[in-house]
Parts: structure tokens; sequence; C-alpha cells
């Protein structure tokens, strides 16, 4: 067998300076030229987008020529003990190698989640570059990034920015979507505006979940177990069962969780995960042109949650000196290695999710297909955070509990032609109707007067949705090689919702005057909205393709309504319009060497305008509420390579520069102790100015510049019976800042962990035991930083411990 290398000899920043001017500053601003004519900015756009391409194929340069002296060999000296595989995805709705998807698309295996030791969909990120996960107090604001660009005003009036698929029904919120997966057959992330096929909450990118069906004719199952550091344990196992030559059942049920290790001021430990759920799958066949899967689904947690803890005091009055002072007395030391954590108001975390999905696929001859998916979902999540993060007698939460409760109904209808002629297509109709209700008991203790006000209100917030959509995308094949694509989805938006405050039992000391009693409702919203996608495809070579695509998404309208709203912040309705994602986008997606070499590179460059998030109107003091703010711009390139370079040997790297930025937003909240400058003084980027300040040119907050994860992976015969496998994975991401105020102390640097699995398999597969260590050079970081009164505080992160355990797994 011929021996391979390769060898990247130039730093990608030195490549990223030299061809695009990269910024070496972190906060360098971008220059926005005022009265660009469209074809001036497409052309400057086509410029950046291949100068960032090209910085990509830099690194592909030396596989592609040794690719090209490989196919100078003989056929008798091509290696072809290793297995050609092919990965299918639908992320246009039908089912194609994810090498002919015009679409910077990531698929993740099901081996990749297991040795990776995942478990949540909120642990992707450690798989996919340029997707990061935002956990919060409350599990109704975790939120996804995809490319930089995430969701900047969470309420249950809006939509989110990054959404979440699963069996191809979208889910309405992100807070129902954080789920465990099992059994799944893919995880498909989906980069860029979705919208065009996908209808809902996807300006930014799509997390598509498809499950396995069951698989009728067999009679199987598996079991999973595995323990480790911190009492892991997580179960979760499958059963198959045939009946008859037409049907069968698919049953799937699972328990995840660890013990918590953060020490409350109770003794209790926090941070734990206890989550569970079945799903049960029945799918038959009753004729050869007709395929019918029924699907339902409960899952749930119930947790003691994400207790914070103290990261940095600064002695600030009234309120910060009270919370430090009671801190120090009972022996806590900020840092950020601090796991003391401190609360007055328990956090705990429960969810209730019920789902049932239909899907049927109907063959109408001639390669036509049919096929309808129908979906409920009803969601119930509660929880309880502090962000006050003390128990000091004098200053507390009582309590701030929420519950927020929703119910979606989706239908989706649509007809696929066969894709192997010169005109192929996909058109479908979808309906969606949404409900959610919001409520939050607030407590606050000593707030305005230490030790002695109080004052309890109920905060309710509700919304409804209904979206009804029809869509179409055809592929046109004018040569050979080269096709056309053009899509079009025409929506219609409208949506309602209402706020009410009401007081609960008796108030003493002084009732601050920003949280009135009120009650408001909207008027109904009427929105229509046009999302698109255009482009060509172009096969260089049978396993080399190149593309370019055009595409424009919306985030639609929504409400000003949050459980801190008030009288005065309710402006135009409380309308907040919606949020227009335009995106371009060229790549190439490559194998060489039989197929064993996958090389996919993109570059793209997007706009957002309106983006939805928390302004500060020019009130004194300002007044923050959410509004439509002017543009932000996300441009980068994305790298993936796959390599199976001998038997039993496979290696994998993605990677992802991504630079994210504000291009017009002046008005937004300063930061705590951040350089003032007198009311009327032009804005400058870093001052606060009249209580807002300008974030223009300055990078989006959760936002790594950089990010890439690698893989190893070697497996090999020690017997008949038996062979060995170590299995290695590494995850980095550059320095990011949690707010998008951007406090200095509120950043995270960079950092990056590394996990291993070494174990055996018998030969057949059927049973496997390994070892693990998760995170092994245990590198520290949080998840999160924020500011209270002056005292910053964190929320530590489960991963940033070193885990060691076993995994045992046996299929039958």
């Amino acid at each position: 067998m011929p021996e391979y290398s390769f060898n990247f000899d130039i730093p990608i920043y030195l490549l990223a300076n030299r061809y695009f001017g990269m910024p070496s500053e972190y906060g360098q601003k971008i220059g926005v030229h005022q009265g660009e004519s469209e074809m001036s900015r497409l052309a400057a756009r086509t410029r950046r987008l291949t100068k960032l391409l090209l910085v990509g194929t830099s690194l592909a340069w030396a596989p592609v020529t040794l690719a090209q002296q490989t196919d100078q060999l003989d056929e008798t000296d091509r290696p072809d003990q290793i297995e050609n595989f092919e990965i299918v995805v639908t992320a246009n709705k039908r089912a194609e190698s994810i090498q002919d998807v015009p679409i910077s698309v990531v698929a993740v295996s099901p081996a990749a989640i297991d040795q990776a030791g995942i478990t949540s969909t909120s642990e992707l990120p450690q798989l996919v570059p340029g997707l990061t996960f935002n956990p919060a107090g409350e599990a109704k604001l975790n939120s996804f990034n995809i490319r930089g660009v995430g969701t900047y005003a969470l309420t249950a009036t809006l939509e989110s920015s990054v959404g979440v698929a699963v069996d191809g029904v979208p889910l309405a919120r992100v807070g129902g979507s954080i789920t465990d997966m099992v059994d799944v057959e893919r995880v498909e992330v989906l980069k860029g505006p979705q919208g065009m096929l996908f209808g809902k909450n996807a300006t930014a990118g799509l997390i598509s979940i498809v499950n396995r069906r069951p698989d009728i004719g067999a009679t199987t199952g598996a079991l999973n177990v595995e323990y480790g550091s911190y009492n892991e344990l997580n179960i979760d196992g499958v059963v198959n069962v045939a009946i008859g030559d037409t049907a069968a059942l698919r049953v799937a049920a699972w328990k995840y969780g660890h013990d918590g290790f953060i020490r409350g001021p109770d003794g209790a430990d926090y941070s734990q995960k206890n989550t569970y759920g079945i799903r049960t799958s029945l799918a038959f066949e009753p004729s050869d042109a007709v395929s019918i899967t029924l699907i339902g689904q409960y899952d749930g947690r119930d947790e003691r949650a994400n207790a914070n803890t103290h990261r940095l005091f600064t002695s600030t009055t009234p309120f910060g000196i009270i919370v430090e002072n009671w801190a120090r007395a009972r022996g806590i030391t900020p840092g950020p290695r601090n796991e003391q954590g401190e609360f007055f108001a328990t956090p705990f975390s429960r969810a209730n999710n019920y789902y049932v999905t239909g899907l049927i696929d109907a063959e109408l001859g001639s390669g036509y297909t049919l096929s309808s998916a129908t979906s409920y979902r009803s969601v119930s999540v509660e929880g309880q955070m502090d962000p006050f993060v003390t128990s000091s007698p004098l200053l507390h939460l009582t309590r701030l509990q929420d519950r927020e409760e929703y119910d979606q109904f989706t239908q989706e209808l649509r007809i696929a032609s066969p894709s192997d002629r010169p005109l192929s297509f996909v058109a479908g109709l979808f309906y969606y109707q949404f409900e959610v209700k919001d409520v939050q008991d607030q407590n606050f203790f000593g707030l305005v007067q230490p030790g002695i006000s109080n004052f309890y209100r109920v905060n309710t917030v509700t919304d409804k949705l209904r979206n009804i959509a029809a869509f179409g995308e055809l592929t046109y094949r004018l040569t050979p090689g080269f096709r056309i694509i053009g899509g079009v989805r025409v929506s219609n938006d409208r949506t309602s919702a209402t706020f009410d405050r009401a007081r609960v039992g008796t108030d003493t000391g002084i009732i601050p005057g920003n949280v009135p009693i009120f009650s408001y409702v909207t008027r109904p919203v009427s929105y229509d909205a046009v999302s698109y996608r255009f482009g060509a495809q172009y096969d260089v070579a049978p396993d080399i393709m190149l593309y370019a695509t055009a595409s424009r998404g919306y985030k639609g309208p929504g409400f000003n309504l949050t459980q801190s709203s008030t009288p005065a912040a309710i402006i135009n309705d409380a309308r907040v319009a919606p949020e227009i994602a335009k995106s371009y986008e060229i790549g190439i997606k490559s194998q060489f060497f039989d197929r064993r070499l996958t090389i996919n590179l993109t570059a793209f460059d997007s706009t957002f305008d309106d983006f939805q998030t928390t302004v500060g109107l020019p009130t004194n003091p300002p007044t923050f509420v959410i509004q439509n703010a002017g543009q932000l711009k996300s441009t980068g390139v994305e790298l993936e390579i796959n390599a199976r370079p001998a038997d039993g040997l496979s290696l994998g790297l993605n990677g992802a520069y991504i630079d994210a930025r504000y291009t017009d937003f002046d008005n937004a909240a300063c930061y705590f102790n951040q350089p003032t400058r007198p009311a009327g003084t032009p804005l400058t980027p870093g001052l606060c100015v009249g209580g807002v300040q300008t974030l223009n040119g300055w990078p989006l907050a959760v936002s790594p510049k950089w990010s890439f994860n690698a893989s190893a992976r070697y497996e090999t015969p020690v017997s008949e019976d038996f062979s060995a496998f170590i299995n290695a994975t590494y995850s980095w991401r550059s320095s990011v800042v949690y707010e998008a105020r951007r406090d200095p102390l509120e950043v995270q640097d960079g950092y990056g962990f590394a996990n291993l699995n070494l174990g055996f398999k018998t030969a057949d597969g059927n049973i496997s035991v390994a070892l693990y260590v998760r995170n092994l050079f245990e590198e520290h970081f949080v998840s999160r930083v924020r500011q209270e009164f002056g005292v910053y505080y964190q929320a530590p992160s489960y991963e940033a411990r070193r885990r060691v355990g076993l995994q045992v797994s046996s299929r039958f």
C-alpha cells in the first residue's frame, strides 16, 4: 500500500491576512460605505467570497495535488481494502448524497455522537464548528448560534434565529428542543438561511434531528450503559419487533444523569442532570407504494438546575456590597474556579414534552412521491433561577419561577419528482399553529430598601401565531454537469399577544415605580413574506462539485412584551418587525482516492437587517425595550476534511473562521462601569453616551472567530473473535464575550478539550466495551459570565471537568 502524507506549512492566519486583510485587532471596525450601488456591493461581496475560498483552498492544495498524482497509478497500486461509503442527508427534503447538496451541511453520525460521549443537542458544538450553545438560567432562554448569529431578544413573543427540526417537523421554541439524542439515524446542521424549505425559525441555520424508523421484517435490539465520574449513569435501549412482513414496532427508552458539582448554601449539590424519555414508532406498508410511520414520544427532566457562583466583587454600593459582605462572611472566595453556589431561590429545572407525528410516503408512479407530515407537540418547561446570587437576609430573591407552556400543530404536504431527470423539483404546502403562555412569579425582597421592602407579582405573557406557506424548488440540468437551482416560499404570518401583571399578597416597604400593575392586548399583525434560494452547481469531475447560491430568509414579527414590561416601553403597539437575512455562499465539495478523502470548502457572506434585539430608548434614564436595530454581518470560511488513509483508520478535521460583527447598532445597552461621555456627545465605540453605546464594528456576543474539531479513530483485529479500537477527539474555540454590551469582564478566553476512548469489541460488533476519558487534560472554562449589582457571576461547566468511565454496548 503506498503511503500518503499531507503537509500544511502555511499558517492560516497569515493566509487570512494576506488574502483579504483580516484585522489583527479583535475589535477593529469594518468599513461601511454610504451610497454604494447594488452592483458594486454584489461585486465586492463576490470578491470577498472568492478570497475567503482561496484561504480554504490553500489548505487543501497538497491533497488535491497528491490526488492528481495518484490518478496516474495503476489500478493494482490502489488500496482496495477500504470500503467506500456515502452519507445521505435530507437537507433538501429528499434523500441525497451530502456531496451533491449545494448547502454547507455537517452530518453527525450516531457513531460520532457515541464516541464523543454526547447525549444532548446542547453538546453538538463539540462536533460542529460554527455552532455554539448559549445556556441560560431558565431552559426557555437557552439558544443556539450558527455562524456567530443567534437570538438577541429572548421572549415568548419572538421566534428563535436557529431552528430545530425533529423528523422534518420544525419546533416552535428552542427551550423544548434541548433534548437527549437516542436512537438517532443522524443529525444534520444546515448553515445559513433555511426558511425556503423548512419554513420557521431558521434565518441563521437549522439543526435537523432524524430518528431511526422501525425496520420492517427485523427483530433486533440494543442496550447501552455508561457509568463514570460524578456518578454519571447513562442507560438507553431499543427494541425493534417485526409484525409480519409489512409492519414493525420500535421502542427506545433512556435515562441519563449525573450528580451536581456546585455546592449550594443548603449543602446540596447543584448543576446535576436527570433526564428520561420513551419513544414508540410503528411503521407499516399496506402496499409496495405506501409507507406509514406513526411516532409518539414523551421526554422530561427534573433537576437541581445550574447554580451560579461568584467570579468577581467590585464593592459597589448599595446592593453589591451587601452581596459581597454576605458571601465573604460565608467563606466564599470569588474567582473563575469558585464552585460554591449562592442563592436564596433554589434553582431547579423541570420539563415535560409530548409529541405525536405521522409520516406518509406514497409512490405515485413514474418516480413521483407524495409525502405528508402531521405533528402535534405539547411542551411544559418550568424553572427557577437566582440572578441576585445571594442568600443575604437583607437582599434576595424569594421567588423567581417561570412556567412556559406551549402547543403547536404542523401539517406539511409535499410532492417530489424523480431526481434523475433534467428537471426535478420539490413543492409543498405548510400549515403551522402555535400558542404559548409564559407565567413568571416574582418576589424580590430588600429591593428598594434592604431588609424592608418586599413586592410579589405575577406576570403573564401569551402569544398566538398562525403561519401558512406554499413552497417549491426546482433543479434544471442544462448539461450533464451543470445545473441551476431556484426556489421560492410564500408565507403569511398572523400573530397577536397579551401581557398582564397582577400583584399577589401584601406588599411592604417602598414599591418601585418601574413595575406598575397593568394589562395590554395587542392588535393582530399580519405579514406576508417571500423567502428564496437561487444558485448553480457544476460538476468539475465525477467527485468534484462547485456551487454558488443566494438566499433570503426571515424571522417573523413579534412583540415587545417581556416579564419586565412597563406602559412607557410599549411603543407602536409593542410591535417588533420581521428580521430579514440575506446570504451568499460559494463552495466546493470534493472526494479523492476512490472517495477515501473528502474535502469540502465553503465561503459565505450574510447580512441580517432589522435584527430583533434589546435597544435603549433616548429617555433619561434610558428605557430598554425589544425593537429592531440596524444590521449585522457574518462572513467566513468553513472547511471539512475526512480521510480513511488505511484499513481501520479514519481521520477528520472540521474548522471555521467566522467574522460576525454589528455594522449598524447605535443604541445598545452600556456595560457596568463603562467609560462615559456627556449626553449629546457623538457616539464612539467603547464609550457610553447618555446611557447607550454604539456597537458598530464590534464582534457579536458568543461568536468565536476560530473554531475546529479534530478526530482520529483506529480499529484493528487482535484475534478472530475480537478487535481493538482507540478514538480521540479534540474541540477548540477562540475567545468570546458573553454579552452584547461587550463588558471586558464578561469574556471567556479560548479553550480546547480532548476526549479519549479505548476498548474492544467482538468481530460481529454485537458487544463493545470501552474506557473513556472526557476532557483529558482538564481544560477549564465556564458557560456564562454576567453582572448584577456590580457583582460578576458565572455558570461553571460540567464539560470543564475530567471524567473517567466505562461504556458497555450490546446488540442482539
